[in-house]
């Protein structure tokens, strides 16, 4: 019998690792079926604009309250994942997104300035594998990036980028979510496939805060209660989880939910004090005291929860299938698909003036 010796490169593990990461957090995506929208946002500059993107890196914008959705053209759709998105709520019309991809080149942090009208890919992250975003509500120019290779800290808002994981580190990675102190910009949280990480030193020091959760659970969300900082809520591929003493030992609350349900967001409405909004793989679920009672609203698996912020009654949410909207705090939901439809194939662009470009190129930001 003649053997056969197979060698595999650092790029080859390393895109087997993506693989099996982008399969873990959404099943196995391809072009030809429509993509998971996993990513909504609401923008906070103008009353009724979201942006809504898939696990394939298609994006969407809605400017009527998610009536109707049209394209936006995206450099890397359909060559890379796409796992964040973040509207500046301070400086209007900047948008930043996260993706990992195989093919290096389309791997990192794209930013638009423009509403989303030309992008370039943030020189600092180039063929980084991008999978988290957070900012420090204190202040919007502090935003962290969570990557393959660990923590990479912005204080300008994107400008410049330093890797604050130290050189060799056994730290988290990759990280998979993100979540500042909203009083401390030096403390913050960090989820990975095995548990959960805290700096209190703005990431020269990581321990890991696992006590009271599942061996080896992936950490999707994160959330930091902005009223009470040490109360902690993560949702993992073992269900939800909270802590109230920073991180430092975690209660499961499969018992209260009533199952354990691979929890991919947890998120907390801008004025309920308590109101906690959680997706799952077997829908959305909520809890109006802080996790002590629960109801399910709706049973498709849900990725994401943004609320309007001129609108405290308007919630979105981001399917598989599509959008959800409620108009009522989320007692109940109805579709709001309109153009979302085609989730499988390139962005084709309106004709335009001789002599100009339809389609977005990848520019990079020295």
């Amino acid at each position: 019998m003649l053997s056969k010796r197979i060698s595999i490169t650092s790029p080859t593990l390393a895109a087997l690792a993506i693989t099996s990461c982008v399969s873990l957090l959404y099943g196995e995506v391809g072009v030809g079926i429509a993509s998971p929208i996993i990513v909504v946002r609401a923008d906070p500059h103008h009353q009724g604009t979201l942006l809504a993107g898939t696990a394939t890196a298609m994006l969407y914008r809605s400017r009527d309250g998610a009536d109707s959705w049209t394209r936006l053209p995206f450099p890397v759709e359909l060559r890379a994942t796409l796992h964040a998105v973040m509207i500046d709520p301070v400086r209007t019309n900047l948008y930043l997104v996260a993706v990992t991809s195989e093919t290096p080149q389309y791997a990192g942090l794209f930013r638009s300035a423009d509403g989303g009208a030309t992008w370039e890919q943030i020189h600092d992250l180039r063929q980084k594998q991008v999978w988290s975003l957070a900012s420090w509500a204190a202040d919007s120019h502090v935003i962290a990036a969570g990557t393959e290779d660990g923590i990479f800290l912005t204080r300008d808002g994107g400008e410049n980028w330093t890797h604050i994981s130290p050189q060799g580190y056994s730290g988290p990675q990759p990280v998979v979510s993100l979540a500042f102190d909203p009083a401390h910009r030096n403390i913050l949280y960090a989820g990975t496939p095995h548990l959960a990480w805290k700096t209190t030193n703005g990431g020269a020091t990581w321990r890991s805060i696992h006590r009271g959760m599942h061996e080896d659970s992936d950490i999707f969300s994160i959330d930091v209660d902005r009223n009470r900082p040490r109360r902690l809520f993560a949702g993992a591929c073992s269900g939800i989880y909270r802590s109230l003493d920073g991180g430092n030992t975690w209660a499961s609350l499969e018992q209260a939910v009533g199952s354990q349900f691979r929890t991919y967001i947890v998120a907390r409405p801008p004025r309920g004090a308590d109101a906690l909004f959680v997706g799952t793989d077997s829908g959305l679920l909520l809890s109006p005291d802080a996790g002590a009672t629960w109801r399910k609203l709706s049973r498709q698996a849900a990725r994401s929860v943004a609320f309007d912020p001129f609108d405290p009654r308007r919630v979105f949410v981001a399917t598989d299938q599509g959008i959800l909207r409620s108009e009522d705090g989320g007692s109940n939901f109805a579709e709001a698909s309109q153009g979302l439809d085609d989730r499988s194939s390139p962005f084709t662009p309106e004709p335009r003036p001789s002599g100009s470009s339809n389609s977005a190129a990848i520019h990079t930001k020295q």
